[in-house]
């Protein structure tokens, strides 16, 4: 915890130092175009999802909200309860939990709920959907053949897995010990999650039974870092800053990456680099092979620490820092892509072949284009 420590007041000495410029609060002049822009009356909880040209939104305020794609309210739904979680959308459902520990399904069309189903712990990531394919028959018959499902983990350290159309309880796993705040990564009928005991942790999807967990040493924290996968090893960040890489299906260590980076990595779209904002102004480019940084860029401002990883679109590497987004282009040069406001970007996300999402802390959402 020492070198954690040191980090983070290094880190502060250099934003006294050199105290980060935000963008101007109006758009700069940038290859956009403003597509949508939706100003919500409370904070958003969690990130907006985007399904079938509709924006579905889940506010703190406990409100969830349908829109098109002309930025037009279709429908919304009360749940009173505080909404933290980001929601699911499959079979014509959108699925949401609360911070009253209810899981609740509504009509995608209509807003109007389903049903619900309350447990006795506190749901504490977003939810994750999956297609179960395990062979647990539930009590009460479905009326479909879909196999839909979600996870979510818990205050005391618990994995849930619940049929999706009737609420039924597939499996539980207690394997985990502490609060689980990350969201649940599921690949090949695998769950990777971490938890309050710093451990990194695969279960079978299918019963729950714990595959394997790891972490570096007694004192290792991978409680806070998002998990990524290219199918064959995954990726997570300790509480030091170090990045792993752990094989996928034996749990065993392959690397770790001199590189200081917070908590989300993007992936290059042939898996073969990581991209990652680090320390100290940096943004690294590192092999996925074996760790090795390929390339270390260093920026005249620091990063905020955000979990939103870089990711590439047309031979650019695009990411996040407070209020604006940036593109590296191929020689490495720096260009701003937009700036909106003076709040921080919370959600920024590719919808479509051209068409990209953002939502910030001051409770707006803006879809546009970049020509």
């Amino acid at each position: 915890m020492k070198v954690r420590y040191s980090i983070f007041f290094l880190g502060l000495f250099f934003n006294l130092l050199y105290p980060q410029n935000k963008q101007s609060p109006e758009f700069n002049t940038s290859p956009v175009d403003t597509l949508l822009k939706i100003d919500l009356d409370f904070q958003l909880g969690s990130s907006p999802l985007f399904f079938q040209n509709r924006i579905y939104t889940s506010e703190l305020s406990g409100l969830i909200s349908c829109f098109d794609i002309s930025g037009k309210k279709i429908w919304s739904h009360n749940t009173s309860s505080i909404l933290h979680s980001r929601p699911v959308i499959s079979d014509n459902m959108l699925c949401t939990a609360t911070n009253n520990s209810e899981i609740i399904t509504f009509s995608l069309e209509t807003g109007n709920q389903i049903q619900s189903f309350g447990i006795e712990d506190s749901i504490t990531t977003d939810l994750t959907l999956i297609q179960y394919d395990g062979d647990k028959e539930l009590i009460m018959p479905k009326s479909s053949g879909s196999k839909s499902s979600v996870v979510f983990g818990t205050k005391s350290g618990k994995i849930y897995c619940f049929d999706l159309e009737t609420l039924q309880i597939y499996w539980i796993n207690k394997d985990a010990s502490g609060i689980i705040k990350s969201r649940l990564l599921a690949i090949d009928n695998r769950i990777l999650f971490t938890a309050g005991d710093g451990f990194l942790y695969s279960i079978d999807a299918r019963d729950g039974l714990l595959n394997w967990r790891w972490k570096e040493k007694a004192e290792t924290d991978f409680s806070n870092s998002h998990i990524i996968s290219d199918g064959k090893k995954v990726y997570v960040i300790d509480n030091e800053y170090s990045l792993f890489s752990i094989d996928l299906l034996l749990g065993n260590f392959t690397w770790k990456s001199i590189a200081k980076v917070f908590c989300a990595v993007g992936i290059s779209n042939d898996k073969k680099k990581l991209y990652a904002k680090g320390l100290y102004s940096k943004l690294f480019i590192i092999s996925a092979l074996d760790g090795k940084v390929l390339k270390g860029i260093k920026r005249n401002y620091l990063f905020e620490n955000d979990c939103i990883p870089p990711f590439e679109y047309k031979k650019q590497i695009l990411f996040t820092n407070w209020n604006s987004i940036f593109s590296l282009n191929e020689n490495f040069k720096e260009g701003n892509v937009f700036t909106y406001g003076d709040s921080t970007i919370n959600t920024f996300m590719q919808i479509d072949k051209n068409r990209f999402l953002v939502s910030n802390s001051n409770k707006t959402i803006i879809i546009f284009s970049i020509r």
